[in-house]
């Protein structure tokens, strides 16, 4: 048989079950709903890693070289004082403005505990956020910063700005409206974007008043550096390394995010994709149960496509088809309500390099899709093969007789 015919002859009795189908569809319903399940927390596991990693790798600039303290894995572990800042700022690496100024942005983050009651009866709600007072330069430093309601806060005074993230989250944080941070009262003045990155999790406010606010002194957490182009870091580091006068380390900004986002997203693959695993060998099983069952209820159609000519090779590709397109059915059930209600729906977890909450959004890109259909389908194809290889091989007396 010519390799054009067999072809042929599968695509005929792909297409006889497609058909078909729809009246034997309650007999897939175990399977379906398995695959569903399945792929269902395989695009939820693929999103929140996705969105994390989208979130810190928008944050930061490869001209940025950040400094904390030695030791220290995140901004609220560090502490520098502004003897070291002056120290790092008049380096001769260092970009200067149009003053002859050195461009640098000294920056104190705390997190901050947000107290909200919405009456006297009910417990005040406490939420951690990342507080970061910063000085104007700041700005240098976040070129995608922009103002989307309200205004700057003014130096100082209790004023503060607001991450667009944590609006969208929290829709009760709005401009005008008077917050406790510490016990201490702060005025929204606005909300304020960032290209969607993880500076959009945090509140900014004057430095000098978190300093006072949260007694700190003069001290801060972090200094962000603008650097020359072609700067070689490394040496740079080895210098400030073996002076006396410094104890700090030194990392890009992009890095440093990069490898937070990296930490991050390492908890829900180890957690998220082993539950998908053993949920995936469940749904093979329950495929494989529903193809041998409809291989043993359609037995004489088996074997009377067999006696009339039809290859071992199409009884084989329709079973496998049929096998996926109810793995292609369940994938679109579980696709569909995840697309139309979470799709950009901003979600939060605790950041445990800084104990306080990172907002991302879910993104349901068409190319998590595609992984996901590609994964249920794997999942489909596994459980359809044994019982095809099964119709494929059985003779025609036996089927008949079954």
């Amino acid at each position: 048989m010519s390799i054009s015919i067999a072809i042929n002859q599968a695509l005929a009795l792909s297409i006889i079950n497609v058909k078909s189908f729809p009246h034997r569809i309650n007999n897939y319903l175990v399977s379906i709903i398995s695959i569903a399940c399945v792929a269902a927390v395989i695009l939820t596991v693929l999103t929140m890693t996705q969105g994390m990693i989208k979130t810190l790798a928008q944050s930061g600039h490869h001209n940025t070289l950040l400094v904390m303290r030695s030791g220290a894995v995140s901004e609220l572990q560090s502490v520098m004082f502004p003897s070291e800042v002056n120290l790092l700022a008049n380096h001769q690496q260092i970009l200067r403005d149009k003053d002859n100024r050195p461009l640098y942005s000294a920056e104190m983050f705390v997190n901050a505990e947000l107290s909200s009651q919405s009456n006297e009866h009910v417990p005040a709600k406490i939420e951690k956020l990342a507080l970061r007072g910063i000085s104007e330069n700041t700005f240098y430093f976040r070129p995608d910063f922009k103002i989307v309601s309200g205004k700057k806060f003014k130096t100082g005074i209790r004023q503060l700005i607001i991450g667009r993230a944590i609006s969208r989250r929290m829709p009760e944080l709005m401009v005008g409206k008077t917050i406790k941070l510490g016990g201490t009262k702060w005025l929204i003045s606005g909300v304020f974007s960032d290209n969607n990155s993880v500076f959009e999790s945090e509140i900014w406010a004057d430095l000098g008043m978190v300093q006072s606010d949260y007694q700190r002194g003069n001290s801060i957490q972090s200094l962000r550096l603008a650097i020359k182009e072609g700067t070689d870091i490394a040496n740079l580091n080895q210098e400030w390394q073996i002076d006396p006068r410094l104890n700090v380390r030194t990392e890009l900004e992009q890095v440093f995010f990069a490898n937070q986002g990296e930490n991050l997203t390492r908890l829900i693959r180890w957690v998220g994709f082993p539950v998908a695993i053993i949920m995936a060998l469940g749904a093979i099983i329950a495929a494989l149960n529903t193809m041998y069952s409809a291989i043993a209820s359609r037995s004489k159609e088996i074997a009377t496509h067999k006696a009339i000519g039809f290859s071992p090779f199409a009884i084989l590709f329709s079973i496998i088809s049929e096998a996926l397109l109810i793995a292609l059915i369940a994938t679109m059930l579980a696709i569909t309500p995840l697309y139309i209600l979470f799709d950009g729906w901003t979600a939060s977890t605790q950041n445990a390099a800084t104990l306080s909450q990172l907002m991302f959004n879910f993104d349901i890109s068409f190319t998590l899709i595609c992984q996901t259909i590609a994964l249920s389908s794997l999942i489909g194809f596994l459980g359809g093969l044994l019982p095809a290889i099964k119709a494929m091989t059985l003779p025609i007396t036996v089927a008949i007789r079954d």
